[in-house]
C-alpha cells in the first residue's frame, strides 16, 4: 500500500520477460524518485503467486511467451479490481489497446515513447486510492443501511416519523402487527382517522401543537385507544420526541406499545377488588398483607384464630415482635429470611415456608406463602397465607424418625446396599459398599450405576435384568462383576427387590450384595487346577498312544527293513561257504561287497532309530561351533555321492556371504544327508540332484531339489511322521525317518522347513536355520 508520508514509495509488479526492458522501465521510475519493493514474473502461476499480495500498480508487456495482457489483466482483476494495470508495449494494435482498456487495464504505453509513462501512473495511483476510498464508504454505507433496515424488521414497537401536523412519514413494519394497516396505507395519511370519534382531536391537543408552539419540550408520554383496521379497540402508550433543525420543527417521532393485556387486567384487578375482599376473609387460610415497608396493614378472620389474636386490642404490625419463630430444627428463625422480607426484596415468592410459633408446651406449625400484590396507591406490597400444619409436621416427624432408623440400619449393615430410582440413578449407598469400592455416599450419589461400574461386556445384560426388576420381578444370586474406584474388577453375588410407595407404585430398586470376589478367585484357580490336571493327563495320554504307535511302527518297520538285509547277508554268507572254492576272486569280492553294502544300510537304519530314539527322550543338544560352510558342503557332495554309488550328479551352487559360521555340525550333517539321499533315492532313472546354499545376514538357506517320483497331497501334511512311508515310496527301500529326522533337527536350531512337490514332478525341500554370527 502507499506509505502516507512517501506516496513514491510503493510496490510494483512487473509482468516483462525481457530483462533489458524491465530494467529501462525500472531506471525511468527511479530517476522520477519512485522507491520501494518491486517483483517481475513471466507466466500465469508466478503471476497468481505473486498477487497472494497487495499491490500499488501492475505494469505488464503486452505480449509475453506463456502470457499475454489480456489473460494477466483478467487474473489481476479476478482478484483486485482497484490496482492500476497499465500495459507497455513496443507494439499494440488500437484494437487490441481498446479491448484492453474495455476489460480493466488503465492505460497502455508504447516502449519507445514513455513521455506519457510518469503522469499516467501519477494519475492512476490517484485514481486507485479514491476509488479504494469510495469503495469502503459504499461498503460501509451498506452495512449500515443493512443493520438500519434488520433494526427496522425487528423492533416489535410502532416505530414513526411525523410531520409538523402529525401526518405520518415512515412507519415500521412493526404497525401492521399492530394497527392492522401496511405502510402503503398509513404513510400520507393522519393518526387521527384511527383514533375514537370523540378522541379525534386528542393527539393534536396533547402532541401535535404542543411541539408547534413550545420548542423547549422534549418529549410527551400519553396512553390512548386505538381502533384497529378490523375495527377491534386497542390501548396505545406513545411517547413523542420533536425533531428540530436550527430551532425549526421538522419532524415528531414516536414511539408506540400496545399495552391493551395490560389495560384490561388492571381494569379487571380493580373490578374484582371487591369480590377478592370477601372471598379472603371467608376462606380457611389465613392472609396477611404487608406494605412497601413490610409492616402488616390487614389480615382476615382466619388469621386471628390460627395466630390467637381475637379482638382488636391484639392487632400487631409484625410477626416477629408478638411470637418466637423457630425453624424446623428448633434453631431460632433469622429475621431476614422471613418470606414477606425476601419477596419485597427480590421480588420472587416464596413456596411452603415452614415457622414454628412455640405456645406453652406445644409448638404451632405454620406453612407461609407469599407473592407480591399491587396496594391502591400503585405501589407493590405483599400478601402471605398461611395454613396450620402442625399434624401434618408431627407425621412427618414421625415418618422421619422411622427412616432415619431404617437408614442407619442400611448404612451399617455389613453388607453392600445401595438404592437406586426409576432411571437407574444411586439414591442409597451405605459403607460397605463404599469400602468396597472405593467411593463414598456423597460422590457417587446421583450417579448412574450401569456407566460407573457395570463392565463393558455385562452392561446389557445388568440393563436386561434391572428393566426385569422394575417390572415387578425379583433378582437373585446374580454374580456381577463391578469395577472399583482403582480400576480392580470384585465380584458381587446381587441380589435386588423393587421399592413402592405408599400406592404400591414401583419407585425404584433396593440391591444386597455379597463380596465373593476371593471365593470367584479361588473356584476359578480351582478349575485352572483342574483344567491344567487334565491337560497334563491327556498329554500324557496322548504321549503314550504315540510311544505305543511309534513302537508298533518300528516292529513293522524292523521286522521289513532288517529281514530284507539281513536274508541278503545270509545268502551270501552261505554262497561263499558253499562255493568258495569254485569262485574266481572277484565273484567273492562281489559277494562281500554286497555283505558290506547290507551291513552299511543296516548301520544307518539303527543310527536313525537311535536318533530318533535321542529326540524323543530329549537328550539330544545343540552345540554349534566354528564351521567352515563351503568345505562342509562340498564334502557332504562327496559323501553322498559314493554312499550312492555315483547314480546322481549332484549340482552344487553356493552363494556364501562368508565362508565361516557358528552352527551345530552334527545337526546340520543330519539335515543334508538325509535331504540328498532321500532326493536320489526318489528319484531313480534321473541324472541330477540340485543343492542349493545361501548364507546372507546371518540365514542359512538351504534348497534340495530332485525330478523324481515327488509327493501326492494326502501325505504331504503327514510326510514328517517318524515311519510315515509315502504311497509311492513303498517299492523304494527305506525307514519313513528321513524327514522326520531333517524336521527334528531344523526345529531344534530355531529354524523352518518348507516342501514343494508335483507328483512324478519332483521335489524341493527348503530349510532356513538362523546362525549366530558372533
Amino acid at each position: 500500500m502507499i506509505s502516507g508520508d512517501n506516496k513514491k514509495n510503493i510496490k510494483i509488479l512487473f509482468i516483462e520477460d525481457s530483462e533489458d526492458d524491465f530494467e529501462l522501465i525500472l531506471n525511468k521510475l527511479r530517476k522520477e524518485g519512485y522507491t520501494g519493493k518491486n517483483t517481475r514474473v513471466q507466466n500465469s502461476e508466478e503471476l497468481i503467486e505473486a498477487l497472494q499480495e497487495e499491490w500499488d500498480l501492475i505494469i505488464s508487456d503486452n505480449q509475453l511467451p506463456r502470457l499475454n495482457a489480456q489473460a494477466a489483466l483478467k487474473i489481476t482483476r479476478n482478484r483486485d479490481l482497484h490496482v492500476p494495470f497499465i500495459i507497455v508495449s513496443g507494439t499494440i494494435e488500437d484494437g487490441d489497446a481498446v479491448n484492453a482498456m474495455r476489460e480493466g487495464a488503465n492505460d497502455y504505453i508504447i516502449k519507445n515513447n514513455l513521455a506519457r509513462f510518469i503522469p499516467a501512473i501519477e494519475r492512476e495511483l490517484k485514481e486507485a486510492e479514491n476509488r479504494k476510498n469510495r469503495y469502503k464508504a459504499e461498503k460501509a454505507l451498506a452495512k449500515r443501511q443493512k443493520e438500519y433496515k434488520l433494526l427496522a424488521e425487528n423492533i416489535h414497537d410502532l416505530v414513526c416519523l411525523h410531520n409538523p401536523f402529525g401526518t405520518y412519514l415512515w412507519v415500521s413494519p412493526s404497525a401492521k402487527k399492530i394497527t392492522g394497516y401496511n405502510y402503503e396505507e398509513l404513510v400520507d395519511s393522519a393518526p387521527e382517522n384511527l383514533l375514537l370519534s370523540h378522541e379525534k382531536g386528542l393527539l393534536e391537543e396533547r402532541i401535535w401543537s404542543v411541539f408547534r408552539e413550545q420548542s423547549t419540550i422534549q418529549s410527551i408520554r400519553l396512553d390512548y385507544k386505538l381502533r384497529r383496521k378490523e375495527g377491534i379497540i386497542i390501548y396505545l402508550e406513545t411517547i413523542a420526541q420533536p425533531i428540530y433543525e436550527n430551532k425549526e420543527l421538522k419532524q415528531i417521532l414516536t414511539t408506540s406499545r400496545d399495552i391493551t393485556e395490560q389495560k384490561l387486567a388492571y381494569d379487571l384487578l380493580i373490578e374484582s377488588e371487591s369480590q377478592y375482599q370477601s372471598v379472603v376473609e371467608s376462606i380457611a387460610e389465613g392472609v396477611i398483607l404487608y406494605d412497601e415497608k413490610g409492616i402488616i396493614i390487614n389480615y382476615n378472620k382466619s388469621a386471628s384464630l390460627i395466630l390467637g389474636l381475637y379482638d382488636e386490642v391484639n392487632k400487631f404490625t409484625n410477626l416477629e415482635e408478638h411470637f418466637q419463630l423457630i425453624k424446623p430444627d428448633r434453631t431460632p428463625f433469622p429475621t431476614e429470611q422471613l418470606p414477606h422480607k425476601i419477596t419485597l426484596k427480590t421480588g420472587k415468592p416464596c413456596s411452603n415456608v415452614v415457622i414454628g410459633l412455640p405456645k406453652e408446651s406445644n409448638i404451632l406449625w405454620l406453612s407461609f406463602n407469599s407473592s407480591l400484590y399491587l396496594q391502591p396507591n400503585g405501589k407493590t406490597g405483599v400478601v402471605i397465607s398461611i395454613s396450620d400444619v402442625t399434624k401434618q409436621r408431627v407425621y412427618e416427624e414421625r415418618v422421619t424418625a422411622v427412616a432415619q432408623e431404617l437408614t442407619t440400619l442400611i448404612d451399617t449393615a455389613n453388607a453392600p446396599i445401595f438404592g437406586l430410582d426409576w432411571y437407574g440413578k444411586i439414591n442409597e449407598w451405605n459403607q460397605v459398599a463404599s469400602k468396597i469400592t472405593g467411593y463414598s455416599k456423597e460422590e457417587i450419589m446421583g450417579k448412574t450405576l450401569i456407566d460407573e461400574f457395570i463392565l463393558d461386556g455385562y452392561k446389557v445384560a445388568v440393563t436386561n435384568l434391572l428393566k426385569s426388576a422394575f417390572r415387578g420381578k425379583s433378582v437373585t444370586n446374580y454374580e456381577l462383576p463391578i469395577y472399583t474406584r482403582t480400576g480392580k474388577v470384585v465380584t458381587i453375588l446381587f441380589n435386588a427387590t423393587p421399592r413402592r410407595n405408599i400406592n404400591n407404585d414401583i419407585i425404584g430398586l433396593l440391591g444386597v450384595g455379597q463380596d465373593i470376589t476371593e471365593l470367584i478367585d479361588y473356584r476359578e484357580r480351582l478349575e485352572h487346577k483342574v483344567a491344567e490336571r487334565t491337560k497334563e493327563l491327556k498329554e500324557a495320554l496322548n504321549k503314550e498312544k504315540e510311544l505305543v504307535a511309534l513302537k508298533s511302527k518300528f516292529v513293522s518297520m524292523a521286522s521289513h527293513e532288517f529281514r530284507t538285509p539281513l536274508s541278503t547277508i545270509n545268502f551270501a554268507a552261505n554262497y561263499l561257504l558253499k562255493y568258495s572254492e569254485k569262485l574266481t576272486p572277484q565273484d567273492s569280492q562281489q559277494k562281500l561287497n554286497k555283505v558290506m553294502e547290507q551291513v552299511r544300510h543296516m548301520t544307518y537304519l539303527l543310527d536313525d532309530v537311535l536318533l530318533i530314539g535321542k529326540s524323543e527322550a530329549g537328550t539330544i543338544k545343540v552345540n554349534p561351533d566354528v564351521l567352515n560352510i563351503q568345505e562342509f558342503f562340498l564334502k557332504m557332495k562327496e559323501e553322498v555321492t559314493n554312499s550312492t554309488q555315483n547314480t546322481h550328479e549332484i549340482v552344487v551352487s553356493l552363494g556364501l556371504e562368508k565362508n565361516m559360521t557358528v552352527i551345530d555340525e552334527k545337526l546340520l550333517r543330519n539335515i543334508v544327508i538325509n535331504l540328498l539321499t532321500n532326493a536320489v533315492k526318489f528319484s531313480p532313472g534321473k541324472k541330477k540332484v540340485l543343492l542349493d546354499v545361501i548364507y546372507k545376514s546371518g540365514l542359512l538357506t538351504i534348497k534340495v531339489k530332485d525330478w523324481g517320483i515327488g509327493i501326492d497331497d494326502e501325505d504331504k501334511s503327514k510326510i514328517f511322521e517318524a515311519f510315515h512311508r509315502s504311497n509311492q515310496a513303498h517299492a523304494i527301500q527305506g525307514t519313513g525317518l528321513g524327514l522326520s529326522i531333517v524336521k527334528k533337527a531344523v526345529d531344534m536350531q530355531n529354524g523352518n522347513i518348507e516342501v514343494e512337490s508335483e507328483l512324478n514332478e519332483g521335489t524341493m525341500i527348503k530349510v532356513e536355520i538362523p546362525v549366530d554370527e558372533k
